[in-house]
């Protein structure tokens, strides 16, 4: 194998031509559960933005973000009664109201405390290897940030964590439904 320098590794990993060797962020949980993490982690930051970030002065929006990317990660931001449900392979975080609200089932849940803080560990991680590209995405966003979607963006473009999104969906994936 020919070495690869860092700068042709990162324009391949930005490229997406890596997407398929897994993802590039690792975080401490099993596959099916890392990409419903970072759907609830998008999801927190995009709404956070949406909130906080209201300049008309587009210079002041890069760095203000990057003020609010820690603040997503709040375990205040995430639902109080958080679980885990599904069968191996297919497990996601849920917000156990919700669920109940909507007529879920709660075999093979787990809901012990603790998945707040796993969604927090991963949110932390999930920032740090991620929050150039989400400021520089930030600055580059027209129109309103909590329109545009940060989960496909994060978890499934720049993470590879996940293969489509689940809260917020396209219109190619409104297509396949």
């Amino acid at each position: 194998l020919a070495q690869v320098s860092v700068v042709a590794m990162r324009a391949l990993i930005w490229a997406g031509v890596l997407a398929s060797a897994g993802p590039s962020i690792q975080l401490d949980l099993e596959d099916d559960l890392a990409c419903s993490a970072c759907s609830f982690v998008s999801r927190s930051m995009r709404l956070l933005l949406s909130s906080k970030l209201k300049y008309k002065n587009k210079s002041e929006k890069g760095p203000n973000a990057r003020k609010l990317l820690r603040d997503a990660c709040k375990e205040d931001r995430y639902p109080s009664q958080l679980a885990v449900i599904g069968d191996p392979g297919k497990k996601e975080f849920v917000d156990f109201q919700d669920m109940m609200n909507n007529g879920g089932t709660i075999s093979n849940m787990v809901m012990d405390g603790k998945q707040r803080g796993q969604i927090k560990d991963a949110c932390l991680t999930i920032m740090d290897s991620m929050d150039d590209a989400i400021v520089k995405q930030v600055e580059q966003t027209k129109g309103r940030l909590g329109g545009y979607n940060w989960e496909k963006f994060m978890c499934v473009t720049q993470s590879g964590l996940c293969r489509k999104t689940k809260f917020q969906k396209d219109e190619e994936e409104e297509e396949e439904l």
